[in-house]
């Protein structure tokens, strides 16, 4: 979310480093077989202190569980956003992602790494690498999982690592057709406009 690095140069004077937001993502997932499912995604989110959508995504992968502590997820997003009235742009973007998870004790670990391939109009094109670590564990009641995660990005233009995330956030399992994850995330980046966010998040996971 937020500018390039070198397309701030022009907005800093005007545009905001602080936004609060609300996010909101969907995933439906289809069974191709017991390692393979095909994913649908669709991502909003509602900014300028929650007055009006500012990051639309909408596309499709597929998840592949390699073995049993790792899951490889290749997929492409269309993007559309307007994070500030001066600033608008589309994108495509192609996502290479792997996740390790492992059992630690009562918590669950695991690391994702994501390489993002972002085609973006206007220019310039760039390419992000993110790592998230997370930690999670039951909470021992009403089918809850509590997590905690810390995500960081490193931006091709900039060559530097730009962007820091931290989540905390609940897990539910409803049934085995539906999980739903709420949140908070703070994030802080030192380049786009606006980079430091306040938001309030929910992931709705949708298993054919």
């Amino acid at each position: 979310m937020g500018l390039p690095a070198t397309a701030l140069r022009a907005q800093t004077t005007s545009a905001p480093r602080n936004d609060t937001q609300v996010w909101i993502e969907v995933q439906v997932a289809k069974s191709i077989n017991s390692k393979t499912d095909f994913v649908l995604l669709g991502i909003m989110r509602v900014g300028r202190d929650v007055s009006r959508p500012v990051n639309e995504r909408i596309g499709a992968g597929v998840s592949f569980k390699l073995t049993k502590y790792l899951t490889v997820f290749p997929f492409y997003l269309q993007v559309a956003s307007q994070p500030t009235r001066l600033n608008h742009g589309t994108e495509e973007r192609i996502t290479l992602e792997a996740t390790a998870k492992l059992p630690l004790g009562k918590f669950v670990f695991s690391d994702r790494n994501r390489v993002e391939f972002h085609f973006h109009s206007p220019p310039p094109n760039f390419t992000q690498y993110r790592n998230r670590m997370q930690l999670e564990h039951e909470l021992g009641f009403g089918g809850l999982h509590g997590f905690i995660a810390d995500e960081v990005f490193h931006d091709s233009i900039a060559s530097a690592w730009i962007r820091n995330r931290m989540y905390a956030g609940i897990i539910r399992k409803v049934n085995k057709h539906f999980t739903l994850e709420v949140y908070y995330v703070r994030q802080n980046d030192s380049h786009s406009h606006p980079g430091d966010i306040h938001a309030i998040g929910s992931t709705f996971k949708i298993l054919l």
